[in-house]
């Protein structure tokens, strides 16, 4: 039983503390302030800048002003530690409670909870007045009876006149309302242009800068417009022709897969051929020192080449045709090379021996059986007779063609 008590206890607690969600949408609460001058029932209610609410009643409670507080759903609960104040809309119109609602980690208040309120002292008009000068106020009661002057005989037409003004002077309250509803955000944009306008100021040379860019930019785009007309006029040829060869790449790029996975483990031995490469480089840097004596020399030689070669070519065509007629012979003389190599070396070592009065050459007289009985008809026996020998036979050098082919 005892528990269902405590269970019961905290569940009525509960329903007091949220019972303005549970029994009604009206969340309301109290302020007491020193006077209530200008605020009327009805009047607007602001919560952190938002209007959120209005003025539901307006009594003397212990010879002070008892405001009652209605505010919507969307701005209720207050929490612990709000506060109210009371600022004016003008300075002789309408006053406008505000409402700065304590943080969100505070308690609630309960609908019906009191706040605390303040209220700076209200400014009279006869307080502006008196705070003026006696100058000042000869100089505006002098006014005020020109003015009354001025409207006398003239009531009618001034009373027409105001109920015209009525919507106008409507609109405008309509207008001042919602900038005084949307003070926070206004003051946020005034802060806002304010800033925009600082940096503009701070940043007026490069402003300006950008400003001359442009207008010299209109400027040459303006100069080039034939130029222009004409490029633009070539663009679908280009993008035509650029759009063929995109659609090559793709199977250009297909082909170059493989290659590229190919060449892959070549690029892979690059680093380390590069770091092997560079010992070879540091050695070569004195061989490229002593070769600038030839590159020099090289350097003469191909200025004086193309001189030596347009004096050479009158005579390539007659060595040509030369050639040309020799090549027979040569092709001739070609397989008996064997031959003619030995009989000039033997030739020449004929004739290398020298003696006091320098080289001499000696006659040598080969003589056998067939000198001193002729008998062509008739060989003496152990000789042979070969009318047609082979290419290299005589030096005992067996002949080849460029294919190694023998002779035939």
């Amino acid at each position: 039983m005892r528990r269902i008590g405590l269970v019961a206890l905290a569940a009525v607690v509960v329903l007091v503390a949220s019972g303005w969600t549970l029994f009604g949408n009206d969340y309301r609460v109290g302020v007491l302030l020193g006077s209530a001058t200008n605020i009327v029932k009805g009047g607007s209610v602001m919560v952190n800048g938002f209007e959120a609410g209005s003025v539901s009643g307006i009594r003397v409670k212990d010879g002070k002003a008892y405001l009652e507080l209605t505010l919507d759903s969307d701005h209720a609960p207050l929490h612990s530690g709000a506060t109210v104040s009371v600022a004016w809309k003008a300075l002789l119109g309408e006053r406008l409670v505000e409402v700065h609602d304590g943080p969100t980690s505070n308690p609630r208040i309960p609908s019906g909870g009191m706040l605390e309120g303040t209220m700076d002292q209200p400014t009279e008009l006869d307080q502006v007045l008196n705070a003026l000068d006696p100058t000042t106020r000869t100089h505006l009661s002098s006014l005020v009876r020109e003015l009354d002057g001025t409207l006398q005989g003239n009531e009618q037409d001034v009373r027409a006149t105001l109920q015209s003004a009525g919507p106008a002077l409507s609109a405008v309250g309509q207008v001042l309302k919602g900038i005084g509803t949307d003070g926070p955000a206004i003051k946020n944009l005034v802060v806002t242009l304010n800033q925009l306008t600082s940096t503009l100021a701070a940043r007026d040379g490069n402003l300006r800068g950008i400003i001359n860019d442009l207008t010299h930019l209109t400027s040459v785009v303006a100069g080039q417009r034939q130029q222009l007309s004409t490029s633009l006029q070539k663009l679908p040829g280009t993008l035509d022709q650029a759009n063929s060869t995109l659609a090559v790449v793709p199977g250009v790029a297909d082909k170059a897969v493989p290659l590229l996975n190919d060449l892959r483990p070549a690029a892979e031995k690059l680093p380390s051929v590069s770091r092997n490469l560079r010992p070879l480089l540091a050695d070569l840097r004195p061989v490229i020192a002593d070769l600038r004596p030839t590159l020099v020399a090289a350097d003469e030689l191909l200025d004086i080449t193309p001189g030596l070669l347009d004096q050479a070519h009158a005579a390539v065509p007659g060595t040509t045709a030369a050639l040309d007629y020799l090549q027979p012979a040569f092709a001739f003389l070609r397989p008996y090379t064997p031959e003619a190599v030995s009989f000039l070396g033997q030739w020449g070592s004929a004739f290398a021996n020298y003696d006091a009065n320098g080289h001499y050459a000696r006659g040598h007289i080969q003589a056998g059986a067939t000198s001193v009985n002729h008998n062509p008809g008739v060989l003496v026996p152990g000789l042979r007779n070969d009318p047609y020998p082979l290419p290299g036979a005589i030096g005992n050098q067996p002949w080849t063609d460029a294919f190694g082919s023998s002779a035939r």
